[in-house]
C-alpha cells in the first residue's frame, strides 16, 4: 500500500526509472507508461477486474484518494491487485484473508 501511495510500486514506469525494466510501458497494452494511475484506472488488460472493483466500491473506485486511504476501500483494492496477478512474482498472493463471521452475524 505504501508503495502505491509513493509511486514506487514495481510497475514498469518506476522500474524503468531505476534501470530495472527496458521500457516504461506495460508489455500487454503498450498504450502508456505503466504507472499507478494507468494500472488502477486505464489499462485495458485489467478492465474486467476494474469493473468488479467498481461494482464493490461504486464511484470511490474511480478516485485514488479513496482507493489508497479509505479503510473501506483498501480490502477491495487488494482484491483487485490479486485478481490482476500483476505482482505475483514479486509479492506472491496479496488476496486479503476472508473475514470470519462473528456469532451475531457481524464480520470481524
Amino acid at each position: 500500500l505504501v508503495q502505491f501511495r509513493n509511486g514506487h510500486v514495481p510497475l514498469n514506469k518506476h522500474l524503468h526509472r531505476i534501470a530495472r525494466s527496458p521500457s516504461p510501458h506495460f508489455p500487454s497494452c503498450q498504450e502508456r507508461e505503466e504507472s499507478v494511475h494507468h494500472f488502477l484506472f486505464v489499462c485495458p488488460t485489467h478492465a474486467t477486474h476494474r469493473r468488479k472493483l467498481k461494482a464493490e466500491l461504486g464511484t470511490r473506485a474511480q478516485q485514488l484518494k479513496h482507493l489508497l486511504n479509505d479503510e473501506k476501500c483498501i480490502e477491495s483494492l487488494f482484491k483487485y491487485i490479486a485478481r490482476t496477478k500483476r505482482f505475483v512474482s514479486t509479492f506472491g498472493d496479496v488476496t486479503p484473508p476472508e473475514k470470519k463471521k462473528a456469532r451475531n452475524g457481524q464480520r470481524t
